[in-house]
């Protein structure tokens, strides 16, 4: 199956920081009161993935800019909900919108039938384009049955461990992607508050606090401006290990299919993994206790946890 290549763009200065390779700037163009790229794509088959990605720098007074994304397709436009959401009228939104060809979930689409010829477009509000920001698209099939396992031993410096256990209880079960992000800034000595960066992560629309653009918003209000990128495979997340860089990887698995796991089965969570290879995955686990959150787990397991679906992670640079 074709694979699309990861088109990634940025400012100068930041793609000087992001591990993987940046093609260049992106071109933003005028449209009243908001600025506007697009994207043309190659070819998309039905079963595919694609997950775009924007974090923006915030502005002089801490704001980012809102932003959205549309996929442009067989005659249609299939907007995802905008970055940040608004609560909708009668209650939270639903997790996913299936259109047609196109599926809109929060933060992704999934095709389910072949695209010939679509096209991304981003729409960004503000008198002025953005001046530091971090530009991803990228794309694999949904579900792959045999994921491949590490193939040489990659590492990096281990995150401060944290426990999300020791939030309020009515949302410690909830918080693992900002507690993740949290781990990661305070790796790089980014000063910040734990909770507070919690709450930049509740999304109005569902209530959810694991969205990914609201991670990535969070974690540029701290000068780490990163993406949310989909694997197919290790290769590149062992460059992004090899380069200092540990990666927040979404992880699914089933009863009994994550050995020494502290959740018995989940379909999402987020971990920090910082090393990885043939013999194991090495991960800080929020849903563990404080002194159990450093842990490994077996590198066919985690494979499969990771990348047998989605196969999404954050890149969070210093």
């Amino acid at each position: 199956m074709y694979l699309m290549p990861t088109l990634r763009l940025a400012d100068p200065d930041t793609a000087a920081r992001y591990p993987l390779p940046v093609s260049g700037s992106n071109e933003w163009h005028s449209d009243a009161d908001c600025w506007t790229t697009t994207h043309a794509l190659p070819p998309l088959a039905a079963g595919t993935l694609l997950v775009p990605s924007l974090a923006p720098a915030p502005d002089a007074d801490g704001a980012a800019p809102r932003h959205r994304w549309t996929l442009i397709a067989d005659g249609g436009r299939f907007p995802l909900p905008p970055v940040p959401s608004e609560p909708p009228e009668g209650g939270k939104q639903a997790p996913g919108k299936t259109n047609g060809p196109v599926s809109c979930h929060i933060d992704c689409f999934r095709v389910h039938r072949s695209l010939s010829g679509p096209a991304l477009m981003l729409s960004v509000e503000g008198r002025r384009p953005p001046e530091r920001y971090l530009l991803t698209i990228s794309a694999r099939p949904f579900t792959i049955a045999t994921p491949p396992m590490p193939t040489r031993q990659a590492a990096t410096p281990p995150p401060p461990p944290r426990s999300q256990m020791n939030a309020p209880p009515e949302i410690a079960a909830r918080i693992c992607s900002p507690t993740c992000v949290s781990m990661v800034l305070a790796g790089w000595q980014r000063p910040h508050d734990w909770l507070s960066l919690t709450g930049e992560c509740l999304d109005p629309g569902t209530g959810m606090y694991g969205v990914w653009p609201l991670a990535l918003r969070a974690a540029a209000r701290r000068g780490s401006i990163g993406a949310v990128e989909v694997f197919s495979g290790w290769e590149d997340a062992l460059t992004v290990l090899e380069r200092g860089i540990p990666l927040v990887t979404s992880i699914r698995f089933g009863e009994g299919e994550l050995p020494g796991a502290p959740l018995g089965e989940t379909g999402g969570h987020l971990v920090v993994v910082f090393a990885a290879g043939p013999d194991g995955v090495d991960v800080c686990d929020p849903a563990a206790a404080d002194a159990e959150v450093r842990r490994r787990y077996p590198a066919a397991a985690f494979s499969g946890a990771w990348l047998r679906h989605r196969g999404a992670a954050y890149i969070l640079p210093p």
